[in-house]
């Protein structure tokens, strides 16, 4: 008589079958993990796969390349949908934060490496909303700046340095890389996201923090967050995006009084109207936006040799 297969022979034979025959077994074996109370026994097991998953390792400590990125994309999906069934998921913290980037440029990667920093900013993302404790090494990883070609992906990753800000975790080495996707964004999800985490990042003063090796502070970026930030405020733009921008803007007035004269000049060039007779939520807040710019110090966080134009910012040079 043949003996059933243990959870974990199955987990085996599943790694050592071919991508049509795990899609075949994947929603048995995730209905198993997460009804016969074997998900720790899983977790484990697939962290240690993670653990295991490339072949060599960059500087940074992560993998230049993976031994079977199909496979690990799978293994990624299995934790992903038994999350809520593991009663410890820390296992999974800092392996899949390792899987988030792949040491190599982004042209360079295949579409299954991409699916693979897919999954793993998914996963990791939704271990942060559970609450899950992060390592040390994982939170490094986690701040770590890789050019990401996929939209999706850098969705998932300006959500994950929000959640990361909100923790009190210092994410001001990504202001310029949150700026620059708040700038170029190609969906709305990846304009509100990069806004959320800038904001979190002003509530928690990370704009104060010191640039390693110079005597300056991330005050440096203030001009770009309201320029960005004011044109977001625009009627073309969607109604969540201008929420979080204007937002942002009214706790950067706050904490920053030296942005509340660039904030109005740039609303009165670009056609942020001030609302007489506010009804919807954002013309509330953009009407208390400029009763508390109106009052500004008279400083300016603008750099010397640039301006304010109706058709943008220019930079002029003083003729000596």
């Amino acid at each position: 008589m043949t003996r059933d297969l243990t959870l974990l022979e199955k987990l085996e034979r599943f790694a050592e079958t071919d991508r049509d025959g795990r899609e075949a077994v994947k929603g048995g074996i995730i209905d198993e993990i997460g009804s016969f109370g074997t998900a720790p026994e899983a977790a484990a097991w697939i962290a240690n796969r993670f653990t295991c998953a490339g072949s060599e390792q960059g500087e940074k400590g992560f993998f230049t390349a993976l031994e079977d990125p199909d496979l690990t994309a799978d293994l990624l999906e299995l934790a992903h949908e038994t999350l809520s069934a593991t009663e410890n998921p820390e296992p999974y913290v800092t392996p899949v934060a390792r899987l988030l980037y792949i040491d190599k440029r982004a042209s360079d990667k295949s579409r299954a490496e991409e699916y693979v920093q897919y999954r793993a900013a998914a996963l990791m993302d939704h271990l942060l909303m559970s609450d899950v404790p992060l390592t040390r090494e994982a939170a490094e990883f986690l701040l770590t700046d890789f050019y990401i070609r996929d939209p999706l992906i850098q969705e998932l990753i300006c959500h994950i340095w929000w959640a990361l800000a909100e923790r009190g975790i210092d994410i001001s080495g990504r202001l310029n890389s949150l700026l620059t996707s708040l700038h170029n964004y190609k969906t709305p999800a990846l304009a509100q996201n990069s806004i959320l985490a800038l904001w979190a990042a002003v509530r928690q003063g990370f704009f104060d923090s010191t640039i390693p090796g110079t005597d300056r502070t991330s005050r440096i970026w203030l001009w770009h967050l309201v320029t960005k930030c004011v044109a977001k405020l625009k009627k073309k733009i969607d109604e969540d995006t201008r929420l979080g921008a204007v937002g942002c803007l009214l706790d950067t007035a706050s904490r920053y009084p030296e942005t509340q004269s660039l904030i109005l000049e740039c609303m009165e060039n670009w056609g942020i109207p001030e609302p007489k007779k506010p009804r919807s939520d954002f013309q509330i807040d953009l009407k208390e936006l400029y009763d508390r710019c109106k009052n500004h110090p008279g400083t300016t966080c603008l750099p010397e040799g640039h301006v304010i134009t109706k058709k943008g910012i220019m930079t002029f040079s003083r003729r000596t």
